[in-house]
């Protein structure tokens, strides 16, 4: 067993991830090792997405779909065409959406020519952007 440095649950040591070279278990359980992955890659803190997640009303920004966050966290989606290279640099980051509304339809959608891209519902999400709406609210700094 190992406790968890970030989430304080006692886990079995397979709960953990190893260090590459040495074998040892990582400090963190593989899901909050995963979750501290992702706000690096993403550039946002734990904070800030759940600030954004409430402001969506707790459904994806495309589908309104609250069922698909039941069952797994919903993905960030953001602009690819923002920064160079692997890394975000966190403003481009756009909303929180469904796996589907993400792999299958924005993926999808702007990998059509701006002449096909003809779907209102994702293009008023594309140009206005939840994440945008949130950072520029007056309040949106304390999370009401």
């Amino acid at each position: 067993m190992a406790e968890c440095i970030e989430c304080g649950e006692s886990k079995a040591v397979e709960d953990f991830s190893t260090i590459k070279g040495s074998g040892l278990p990582r400090p963190y359980c593989k899901p909050c090792n995963s979750e501290r992955v992702q706000l690096s890659h993403y550039n946002v803190t734990k904070e800030f997405l759940d600030q954004l997640w409430r402001y969506q009303g707790e459904r994806c920004a495309i589908c309104g779909s609250a069922e698909a966050a039941k069952t797994r966290a919903p993905d960030i989606d953001h602009d690819h065409g923002c920064c160079a290279g692997g890394r975000s640099c966190g403003a481009c980051v756009r909303g929180l959406v469904c796996s589907n509304c993400n792999a299958y339809g924005l993926a999808w959608y702007e990998a059509l020519p701006a002449q096909l891209r003809t779907f209102t519902l994702l293009n008023n999400y594309i140009d206005n952007p939840p994440a945008k709406r949130f950072r520029e609210e007056p309040l949106a700094a304390d999370g009401t």
